[in-house]
């Protein structure tokens, strides 16, 4: 089972094209691999509930135990709720970039992000409420060096203009594809996550990156131990921050490889 962010989809082979296929960590040729679409409600939709609809969806395949479950991000927080409610269905998870909580700082920048989503409301402009939502999103995702890299000049003029293109283009991007009410649900969800470590038995594999801000190897390291024996964290060095899982694609195949080859064994 393959679980990515908010904005991911069913279609594995789409989000995360750079590890499937022949040959690749996620094989069709040898695994039968699954993803999900999210739920979502207007009365809202937790991690419990999506870890419950995914069991429907294996209950539904009859097709029994989990071998192993890849989360990253949101899909990560669902892989942790899903290990704490139906442990017993789960024989190894490898949560990337995802905790037992969202920490306070995350929910500060979410809590922004729905602020404009109701000011779209207002306006009667979902879809820009959408889109700067999703841009504010995007200045968390990755570290302020890397956006000091990517729009070094010396003319503030022309800084501006391209933040602004690359803002203005990845936010009407997600508006075309995400409706206001889903971003909502599932912003809230991430903000609601909480799972008990102590409840969780099968094996977990956390996966951290050291510039992440939205999910910190502090939290991770406190998760790990909170698990026990049964949890082992592996860190990566990564300049992308919470978008390493898209980005760091070299060192994530030899990982993935490894710890799906292993089933997660010491």
């Amino acid at each position: 089972m393959v679980l990515g962010g908010i904005s991911a989809s069913r279609q594995v082979q789409c989000w995360w094209r750079q590890h499937h296929g022949r040959g690749q960590a996620l094989d069709p040729a040898r695994d039968l691999i699954l993803g999900m679409d999210w739920l979502d409600h207007p009365t809202g939709v937790s991690t419990a509930d999506q870890a419950d609809g995914l069991l429907r969806i294996v209950d539904h395949l009859e097709l029994g135990i989990i071998d192993t479950l890849i989360g990253a991000s949101y899909g990560a927080m669902v892989g942790l709720a899903l290990a704490q409610r139906h442990g017993h269905r789960l024989r190894h998870l490898i949560a990337i970039s995802g905790a037992d909580r969202s920490c306070p700082s995350a929910m500060a920048i979410r809590r922004i992000q729905r602020e404009i989503l109701a000011l779209g409301e207002e306006l009667r402009q979902p879809e820009r409420g959408v889109a700067w939502a999703r841009a504010l999103a995007m200045t968390s995702y990755r570290p302020p060096a890397l956006f000091d890299q990517r729009f070094a000049h010396t003319d503030p003029s022309q800084v501006a203009r391209e933040i602004d293109a690359y803002l203005g283009h990845q936010g009407r991007r997600y508006s075309h594809d995400q409706s206001l009410a889903r971003y909502r649900c599932l912003s809230r969800s991430l903000d609601e996550h909480c799972i008990e470590p102590a409840m969780i038995r099968c094996r977990v594999d956390l996966v951290g990156v050291d510039s992440d801000a939205l999910v910190p190897l502090a939290q991770l390291e406190a998760l790990a131990e909170a698990l026990g024996p049964r949890a082992r964290l592996h860190r990566l060095s990564s300049s992308y921050g919470h978008d390493a899982f898209l980005k760091e694609n070299n060192a994530l195949k030899h990982l993935l490889s490894s710890l799906i080859e292993t089933g997660g064994g010491a």
